[in-house]
């Protein structure tokens, strides 16, 4: 587990460059801080400084938006990956549940338009 001083001696990278490298803005970075996706540091001049998984935890949050999940539910599976780890298992996992949830929301779209083909929703 990362104690709180290792977690410092790797928060290193600014807003504006967690932003550049997970291809958001550097106000997404902020949104995505208040909804607990990434965590921050703070200097003694009260700027935030992440680590470098931040990215990661930014992209999947992006990627479990696209599929329909919410920013809690991103933060819950990003929960259970301790910072900084590289336990790849852990992070396959978490892809693993965003497939999941974006077969889960194809099968229902696919239902809702095949309801449309039918017109069964002007018969109920």
């Amino acid at each position: 587990m990362t104690t709180p001083a290792r977690s410092r001696d790797h928060a290193r990278l600014t807003v504006g460059e967690v932003a550049n490298k997970a291809k958001v803005s550097a106000n997404a970075v902020r949104y995505y801080e208040r909804y607990r996706i990434v965590t921050a540091e703070r200097t003694t001049g009260n700027a935030r400084r992440f680590t470098i998984d931040a990215i990661c935890r930014i992209r999947l949050a992006v990627a479990a938006q696209r599929v329909g999940l919410s920013l809690a539910e991103s933060a819950e599976i990003l929960a259970e990956i301790p910072p900084m780890s590289s336990d790849l298992e852990q992070w396959s996992s978490a892809g693993q549940r965003l497939v999941e949830a974006g077969q889960t929301r194809i099968a229902e779209l696919a239902a809702v338009v095949d309801e449309y083909r039918t017109l069964a929703f002007l018969r109920s």
